[in-house]
């Protein structure tokens, strides 16, 4: 079983920067038991996000080659208007094109949606992504 993902950009830095627990869903992703979905939007965020935190230009590097290298780039050809923050709504275009299982995030206006999902993918924190996957044990 390989599940179908879409990680806010928050949580890259959580990941690769920080240490945080959304690292373990990297390795996931190294070891092929999920697939990355990006788009070039989110690429786009996140290395605003970067410089924003004046994050090393190493780490940033790692952040981009990870992405580069293990997501899968796709142009959502949806457009959603739904979330309370406009700035988040290509978050949800890119889940609902890549036909995700989850969108793992801790920004509060995308858990807002009704039953935290936006059509197919169900809306995550990383908290709780990771006990979903133990026992799918995918962990």
């Amino acid at each position: 079983m390989v599940l179908n993902i879409v990680v806010d950009t928050n949580q890259f830095l959580s990941g690769f920067v920080y240490h945080g627990m959304t690292k373990i869903v990297f390795d996931l992703i190294l070891d092929n038991k999920l697939k990355l979905y990006v788009s070039s939007a989110l690429k786009e965020e996140l290395s605003k996000k970067l410089d924003e935190f004046e994050i090393k230009k190493q780490a940033q590097n790692e952040v981009m080659f990870f992405i580069d290298s293990r997501g899968i780039l796709i142009e959502p050809s949806v457009k959603v208007d739904v979330c309370r923050d406009p700035e988040d709504n290509f978050m949800l275009e890119l889940a609902e094109e890549a036909q995700a299982e989850y969108l793992i995030t801790r920004d509060k206006d995308l858990l807002e949606l009704p039953q935290q999902e936006w059509k197919d993918t169900k809306i995550i924190r990383p908290e709780e992504f990771l006990p979903l996957l133990r026992s799918l044990q995918l962990l």
